[in-house]
């Protein structure tokens, strides 16, 4: 028995089955109990002649073009030209049911007298979705679509993102073959690309599709539950490793959605007191159409990005880039202070002490959590400029937070 690409793991053996269908249960489909493998070309059970079922999982992109070019032939050569096959498996992610719509569009071409070309398969098929939807429950559908928001989840964030009150959805779907398992990631569970990507732009067949509106709050639940593990975690995961991957899922839903910052301002500003500028996803971004920031999203995420590639860039591109952060007036005023205060640092850097002044007295003067560091880029600019009883004045009252006996010993 052969299990197409696409196919749902069948349940026959599971015990739970016995006495609601006939012939079910390990004893009668022992291969289905203990011989399911990860990966199999398409037919591989019927080849050996065992009733053992082969789930489909990703085909390497050797597999997808070897299968391409053995799918249709002519005089035992390939119908599908190389640089079509090429398109298709960078498309597919590997997925089989991805292959198998591509063939039937490349034979469709040709039906109607057309010539394919690699520019015809640069799409996603929204028949892709048609077909995943049509095996799921109300309620799986429910959890998909909810995930597909995300770049990676957990049972619980998906059962939150979703807002539902049991995780039985979430706990069925991730049985699915087009959900990948990395156990070793912060989140382990991800939507295959192809479906990722799909499902929030395909036309949904379903009698419960969702609205624009739907989606919107969807994203909104999202980023509430990223900011619910990152605020009450209390494992080690509740680390640096999983503050910057809520801020980078919560950053993109934020702008891609247009939500408020919420909890992510005060995520920015535990990413900040580490000093460690781990890259942030989604990169720096301009506007839609190529100036300034639109939203709040849209500026947190250049300010983080600014500083966490400063390291790696002449301090003109931060200057640069923070200036257009200032510009855009759209932050809330405490972050407002913290791209004020990292352009002083820059133009310090680059010997425009008139600038970094003038940008550390406004920091001090708004009192806000960068104050202090601040008061201590002053007495540092002083201490530059050999104006030594400033300096010393300045540090007498920095205090602590201000590190002030640091300040001290440089000057002594």
């Amino acid at each position: 028995m052969a299990i197409g690409p696409g196919s749902i793991r069948l349940q026959w053996a599971d015990p739970a089955l016995q006495g609601q269908l006939d012939f079910t249960g390990p004893q009668a489909w022992p291969g289905l109990a203990t011989h399911t493998v990860p990966y199999a070309r398409t037919g591989g059970g019927a080849a050996h002649g065992q009733g053992r079922q082969i789930l489909i999982g990703d085909f390497s992109a050797e597999d997808c073009d070897d299968y391409l070019a053995r799918r249709l032939t002519r005089d035992q050569q390939p119908l599908i030209p190389a640089d079509i096959r090429a398109v298709i498996t960078a498309r597919s992610h590997g997925l089989p049911l991805y292959l198998d719509l591509s063939v039937m569009r490349f034979l469709e071409i040709r039906r109607q007298g057309g010539s394919p070309s690699p520019t015809d398969f640069e799409a996603d098929f929204a028949a892709l979705i048609a077909r995943t939807l049509q095996d799921l429950t109300p309620d799986e559908r429910h959890v998909l679509r909810s995930v597909s928001l995300l770049d990676a989840f957990d049972v619980t964030l998906a059962t939150r993102a979703a807002g539902l009150a049991r995780e039985a959805p979430a706990l069925r779907l991730v049985e699915r073959p087009f959900v990948q398992q990395d156990p070793f990631a912060l989140w382990p569970f991800h939507l295959h690309g192809v479906v990722g990507s799909t499902i929030r732009t395909a036309d949904d067949p379903t009698d419960d599709r969702w609205s624009p509106t739907d989606w919107q709050h969807a994203a909104q639940r999202a980023l509430t539950a990223l900011g619910e593990q990152w605020t009450t975690a209390a494992s080690p995961r509740s680390g640096r490793k999983l503050l910057v991957g809520c801020l980078r899922q919560g950053l993109r839903l934020a702008r891609e959605h247009r939500l408020e910052l919420d909890w992510l301002a005060e995520a920015a500003w535990q990413y900040i007191s580490d000093s460690v500028w781990e890259p942030l996803a989604p990169p720096a971004g301009q506007g839609p159409a190529g100036g300034p920031p639109g939203t709040a999203a849209d500026t947190l995420v250049d300010v983080l990005s600014a500083l966490a590639r400063r390291q790696h860039e002449h301090r003109e591109i931060t200057v640069a880039r923070l200036t257009t952060v200032l510009d855009s007036a759209v932050l809330p005023a405490e972050l407002h202070d913290m791209a004020l205060y990292y352009r002083a640092k820059a133009d310090r850097d680059l010997g425009r002490s008139a600038a970094s002044r003038t940008g550390m007295q406004q920091v001090v003067d708004g009192g806000g959590r960068l104050a202090p560091a601040a008061r201590r880029g002053l007495a540092r600019l002083a201490r530059l400029a050999g104006d030594f009883p400033t300096t010393l004045a300045s540090a007498e009252h920095l205090g602590r937070v201000g590190r002030q006996n640091r300040v001290l010993g440089d000057l002594h």
